[in-house]
């Protein structure tokens, strides 16, 4: 399970490098772990296993397709925080069936950010871009980070799944699968080999200062309607930016508001249809003018 915690961090990086003199975009060809190592290579695959068998293993560890089918909508509330750069938040999402969703996140001297897909159009609002819809790589770099299931609903956005091999990181023996995006950056996801759950995923997201390298790692999983969730997270971007997500609050099948998911301008539109219109009401009748004396 993978939240769209890359929204988020990629807000953040784009507010520092924005207002630090001497922060630059990372390169895109150089994704980094922040203060964890990159994995190591161990011994070269003889026959590598298929990346979608191992993706469709994951989601089996995790619960599998029956248990994900039952969540028609996910909201997720929780913290944000970004250690050394000393700034601190909350952050919420709604997640509903199909891929809407709408997440925002609240940071001490930065402000409210926040980005929506209906269905159609994904946008973003945030204190230095400001309210946009995405087009074209962009995009699509963000929508293929919001996969809720990844492992499940990998087919919506790539058009393949290649094994590169087993590496380790940090003691832990990890698959890696590459997702060949159809119109974005690819994916790598890292699938503990004992486990079987997403470790970490590695891409690059398309911003408007240049492309952002990020990893995110998946910890602390906890069983919900008997579906593993990570409820912590850390992503980083090298020498920029590194963010730790802490969920305290995680519900399913709730209801939603349909409007959240809009373009905000459009959720201001009134109606075509009379009796949807809010009522108007009249104006306060004038007080009598006072008799002449």
């Amino acid at each position: 399970m993978q939240r769209p915690t890359k929204l988020l961090i990629t807000s953040l990086a784009v507010l520092l490098a924005c207002t630090s003199q001497d922060a630059s975009a990372p390169k895109a060809d150089s994704p980094a772990t922040g203060t964890t190592p990159d994995p190591v290579a161990t011994e070269p695959a003889v026959q590598l296993p298929d990346g979608a068998e191992l993706l469709a293993a994951h989601v089996e560890a995790a619960g599998g397709a029956d248990k994900i089918a039952k969540f028609d909508t996910i909201h997720a509330a929780g913290t944000v925080d970004t250690g050394e750069q000393k700034l601190r938040g909350t952050m919420q999402m709604w997640w509903q069936k199909g891929g809407k969703f709408y997440l925002e996140q609240e940071v001490e001297g930065v402000g409210k950010s926040r980005a929506g897909y209906d269905g159609t159009n994904i946008w973003i609002d945030d204190p230095i871009t400001g309210l946009r819809i995405l087009e074209g790589e962009e995009a699509q770099s963000y929508l293929q980070s919001s996969l809720m299931f990844p492992g499940h609903d990998w087919q919506q956005h790539f058009s393949a799944a290649n094994t590169l091999g087993k590496v380790s990181d940090d003691g832990v023996e990890v698959w890696e699968v590459e997702l060949v995006s159809k119109g974005g950056p690819n994916v790598v996801i890292g699938l503990d080999a004992k486990t079987k759950l997403i470790h970490y995923m590695k891409t690059t997201q398309v911003t408007p200062m240049g492309p952002l390298p990020i990893v995110a790692y998946a910890e602390d999983y906890e069983a919900v309607e008997g579906y593993l969730f990570s409820m912590n997270k850390r992503s980083s971007i090298k020498a920029l930016i590194e963010l730790k997500e802490a969920i305290t609050t995680f519900e399913v099948n709730v209801e939603i508001d349909p409007s959240s998911f809009l373009f905000p301008s459009q959720r201001e539109l009134v109606p075509a249809d009379p009796t949807e219109q809010p009522k108007v009401e009249p104006p306060a009748e004038a007080p009598p003018k006072p008799a002449p004396n």
